[in-house]
């Protein structure tokens, strides 16, 4: 190959991987932009419950929906009289959306946080950070986030 071809290819690679890369960042911006956030990262409202969150990135992968499910199933079964209540309110939130979600809970990736609410004020929370070790043996799962929330229920008593 002649130096001139090489220069050549070596161009239209780059020039390829930079209208990659641009394509990319627009994909990603507009799929943002269509997203309608749920008002689910708005102040807590009320008296004494727990807030389960999970909180997520915009681009979520297999895992991430799953421990999301895992977290909803395990709302909607074990504590479903709680839900009905009140006295646990579900929130799901894009915590790239929302920057003072990420910096209250100190959160880097997706995860559940468990939030106790006091006379409408947050108390205490609990970032749960080892669903990503527990999602695939679901007892074990359910245990570990379902602890928190009882934990939390239990202070409110």
């Amino acid at each position: 190959m002649t130096m001139k071809k090489l220069r050549t290819y070596a161009k239209n690679v780059l020039l390829a991987f930079v209208l990659v890369s641009i394509g990319f960042a627009l994909g990603k911006e507009v799929t943002a932009r269509r997203q309608s956030p749920a008002d689910t990262t708005g102040p807590v409202s009320g008296g004494d419950k727990v807030v389960p969150y999970y909180l997520h990135t915009t681009f979520r992968c297999v895992t991430c929906n799953e421990i999301e499910r895992l977290t909803k199933a395990l709302l909607d079964t074990e504590f479903a009289a709680d839900l009905a209540s009140g006295r646990i309110e579900w929130r799901e939130a894009n915590f790239q959306h929302d920057e003072s979600l990420a910096k209250r809970y100190e959160v880097v990736s997706s995860c559940v946080v468990v939030v106790q609410v006091r006379g409408g004020k947050e108390a205490a929370y609990q970032r749960l950070d080892d669903v990503w070790t527990r999602y695939q043996n679901p007892s074990d799962f359910n245990q570990y986030v379902g602890s928190a929330i009882k934990k939390f229920q239990e202070a409110d008593k």
